[in-house]
C-alpha cells in the first residue's frame, strides 16, 4: 500500500490526478488505479472529481492526515536511529514569531550550525496564533511564540522572560524616561501588530483593563514595519527587547519599561506537541536557544 499512499498524497497536494501523474512520470490511469485501490480498501470515496481537478472527501482528509503523520513519524524514527549510530544528521522544522528573527534565533542557529554542520533546518514565520496552530497540528518540531494561551495538547519547553516596552527613536520626547505608564502614551501616535500577534493581545488586554484609548496610527502584520515606524520617528511601538536587539545595541531605538504587571511579566515560549517526543536534532537545538537566551536576559 506504500505506493497507493504516496500517490494519493501527491494527488491531494496538487489537486489533480493529471498533475500528479506528470510529477511522478507515470500515466494518469496508473494513479487512478492506486486511488481506487484505497477506496476499495476503506469502502468509501476519497476524492471528488471536478472539472478543474479533484477535492478530498471527509474520508480523504482523514487518510491524508494519517499519511502526513506517518511520514513525520518515519522522519523521527530515522533521526533516532541516526542518533544511535552517533550520526550528526537530521532536519528540524521551526515555526516562530517574527520578533525572534531580530537576533536571538539566528544567533542560536549560527552556533548550532557550527557545531552540527550536517543538521539542516527550516524556519517559518507566523503570528502567535499561527505558531500554536502549527505545533498543535504537528507541522513543526518546535514552535516559538509570544505569550500564547495555554493549550492542553502543547508542552512548554523553555519560557523566556520578555517584558514588552514602549519603543521609540532616541529623538522622541519620551526617550529619556526611565519608566512610562500606558496612560502617558495614549495621546502619542502608536504602531501595533494585528490581532494574531501575542503583543497585540497583551496590549489590548491592558488598554481594556485600564479603560484607555490609544491613538493607533499604524496596524501591521510585520514586526519589521513596526521597527521602521519607530526608527523614522513616526511614533511609539510596543515590543520586547529581542525584537529590536540590533537597534537597541546601536542606540537607534530606545526601549522604556512600562509600569504594568501584565506587560512586564510577558514571556516567549519554546514549545512542542505534547504527546510527541522531540528528535535528537530538535532537542539539541532547544538547548542552544536556551543558552543564547540566557545570555541575553535569563530564563523565567
Amino acid at each position: 500500500m506504500e505506493t497507493a499512499f504516496f500517490q494519493f498524497e501527491t494527488v491531494a497536494e496538487l489537486g489533480s490526478i493529471r498533475k500528479a501523474s506528470e510529477k511522478l512520470h507515470i500515466s494518469p490511469s496508473s494513479v487512478s488505479r492506486q486511488i481506487q485501490k484505497l477506496e476499495y480498501l476503506y469502502g468509501t470515496e476519497l476524492l471528488v472529481r471536478q472539472s478543474q481537478g479533484v477535492r478530498l472527501t471527509p474520508a480523504g482528509e482523514l487518510i491524508l492526515r494519517y499519511v502526513k503523520g506517518r511520514n513525520k513519524e518515519l522522519q523521527r524514527l530515522r533521526a533516532e536511529i541516526d542518533a544511535l549510530k552517533n550520526l550528526e544528521s537530521g532536519h528540524v522544522i521551526i515555526y516562530t514569531v517574527e520578533g525572534m528573527i531580530g537576533g536571538l534565533l539566528p544567533r542560536a542557529l549560527a552556533r548550532f550550525g557550527r557545531d552540527h554542520p550536517n543538521i539542516t533546518y527550516q524556519v517559518l514565520v507566523a503570528g502567535t496564533d499561527g505558531v500554536m496552530r502549527a505545533v498543535a497540528e504537528d507541522r513543526c518540531d518546535i514552535g516559538i511564540s509570544f505569550q500564547p494561551f495555554p493549550r492542553a495538547e502543547i508542552d512548554t519547553l523553555v519560557s523566556l522572560r520578555q517584558p514588552v516596552m514602549a519603543v521609540m527613536s532616541r529623538q522622541h520626547p519620551l526617550a529619556g524616561r526611565r519608566e512610562l505608564d500606558l496612560s502617558e502614551v495614549r495621546h502619542q501616535p502608536v504602531g501595533l501588530p494585528d490581532q494574531s500577534f501575542g503583543i497585540r493581545q497583551l496590549v489590548d488586554h491592558v488598554v481594556r483593563s485600564e479603560q484607555l484609548a490609544l491613538n493607533i496610527r499604524l496596524e501591521t502584520n510585520s514586526i519589521d514595519m513596526m521597527r521602521q515606524f519607530a526608527l523614522q520617528d513616526m511614533g511609539i511601538v510596543f515590543l520586547p527587547a529581542f525584537s529590536f536587539e540590533r537597534e537597541l545595541q546601536s542606540g537607534e531605538l530606545i526601549g522604556v519599561p512600562i509600569a504594568s504587571n501584565v506587560l512586564s511579566l510577558s514571556t516567549t515560549q519554546v514549545c512542542k506537541r505534547a504527546e510527541i517526543e522531540l528528535s535528537p536534532a530538535a532537542r539539541r537545538l532547544v538547548e542552544y536557544i536556551r543558552k543564547v537566551a540566557d545570555e541575553f536576559v535569563g530564563v523565567a
